[in-house]
């Protein structure tokens, strides 16, 4: 009895700490699921243009400010379409990893890491593009 009692003190004990620490919702949950999902199989089709894996991840902590109707992934993938473009140019070696983040800061790489920082109702294609262009 006391082992059973211990359990469910520790399932509420963490749950407790869980759910007022993480603030979000199940509605926002499932929209961060959504856009995770539509980001792995958009970097799913770079990566066959490109010949090479590319993995994806979305950087959360930088859409704290993100508006909730807007999907971060879609206006991440333009940026995704530009590396799509370099590779069927022939820079196929240019990204092997894309992080896509909320705070509007743009494309920017880091080694083989392309990062863009993502704003609402922007399509980053032309944005990352340019960028990528001038790194040769």
């Amino acid at each position: 009895m006391f082992r059973h009692s211990a359990l469910i003190a520790a399932f509420l004990a963490l749950a407790a700490t869980l759910g007022p620490a993480a603030g979000q919702s199940l509605r926002d949950l499932r929209a961060q699921d959504a856009d995770e999902e539509a980001l792995v199989r958009e970097a799913a089709y770079t990566s066959a243009v490109c010949g090479r894996t590319i993995s994806a991840r979305i950087d959360w902590p930088s859409a704290r400010r993100w508006p909730a109707d807007a999907s971060l992934a879609e206006a991440c993938d333009g940026s995704l379409g530009a590396v799509e473009a370099a590779c069927r140019a022939g820079r196929r070696n240019l990204v092997k990893q894309f992080v896509c983040a909320g705070d509007g800061t743009g494309p920017g790489l880091s080694g083989a890491a392309l990062r863009y920082g993502a704003r609402p109702g922007v399509n980053g294609y032309a944005e990352t593009m340019s960028y990528l262009d001038g790194i040769n």
